[in-house]
């Protein structure tokens, strides 16, 4: 247990080196990426833009970096940015994500350039369809408790059919109902982030052309971070990441030669 201890111990020191100390690895974004970037780059200024904030800080590790990057790129490019969530336990977090990277860009207004919109209680299809119709009738308040009806932002984006992309950031199942309920039925084009145990599952709706791209968990935002040029959580993490995995190699590789050598010094004494 001790020898073990000792394990855990290096885990921690090369994971908090990694972070203190970030260093630059190479990233080759792959596709399903690039095309959620490239779209995001190429909408006209003040396009409208719906992130749907479907996870809770137990996903933070993934979908943290990946909606920060969405966020500054989307407000960066002038676009009107729209968000709310299907679940409840992430509403504060997604929030504070929201008032996070508003904060980096003081020209832009709450309201009149972007709006985080909270929780609304019931279906998905009829949560759905209510802002097919009408945002603000759907949202009459934001998260907080401003009245969404004089809101500038809605004077374009009145309903999900003047939304040009909706990003599902998702921890769980919401990808299906956002396609079937708003990309099918209003013929918005969508794209998904979400966790990488997630994303094999992804995989088959892109291929499927239910969505045009897809930031799948910490690599997803390594390659976003990439192609925006500034690096932040995804890269710092990634290298992290890459420097256990390698540990994890070595360890294995010397474990494997200690046991092998164990075996032939038995066999020599025989």
């Amino acid at each position: 247990m001790g020898k073990l201890r000792w394990l855990f111990v290096v885990v921690v020191g090369v994971i908090v080196f990694a972070l203190l100390v970030p260093m630059r690895q190479p990233i080759t974004p792959e596709d399903a990426v690039r095309k959620v970037y490239e779209t995001i780059e190429n909408l006209p200024e003040g396009s409208g833009i719906m992130l749907a904030m479907d996870f809770d800080p137990q996903a933070k590790a993934e979908l943290e970096p990946i909606s920060l990057a969405l966020l500054r790129h989307s407000l960066g490019r002038g676009h009107k940015v729209i968000g709310m969530t299907f679940w409840y336990t992430g509403n504060a977090f997604a929030n504070d994500l929201f008032r996070k990277v508003g904060a980096e860009f003081p020209e832009k207004q709450w309201g009149r350039d972007y709006v985080y919109l909270g929780y609304q209680p019931g279906g998905m299809a009829q949560v759905i369809t209510g802002l097919g119709e009408n945002i603000p009738a759907t949202f009459p308040q934001d998260y907080r408790n401003v009245s969404t009806a004089a809101m500038p932002i809605f004077q374009e984006v009145r309903s999900l059919k003047d939304v040009d992309y909706l990003i599902d950031l998702a921890a769980g199942q919401t990808p299906g109902g956002w396609i079937l309920y708003a990309g099918d039925k209003y013929d918005v084009t969508m794209a998904v982030g979400c966790t990488a145990v997630s994303g094999p599952d992804m995989y088959v709706r892109l291929d499927a052309e239910q969505i045009n791209g897809l930031v799948a968990g910490l690599r997803g935002a390594a390659d976003y971070e990439a192609l925006m040029q500034r690096p932040a959580m995804g890269t710092s993490g990634m290298f992290a990441q890459s420097l256990i995995h390698a540990m994890i190699i070595l360890f294995v590789i010397v474990g494997n030669a200690f046991y092998f050598l164990s075996k032939w010094r038995k066999h020599q004494k025989r």
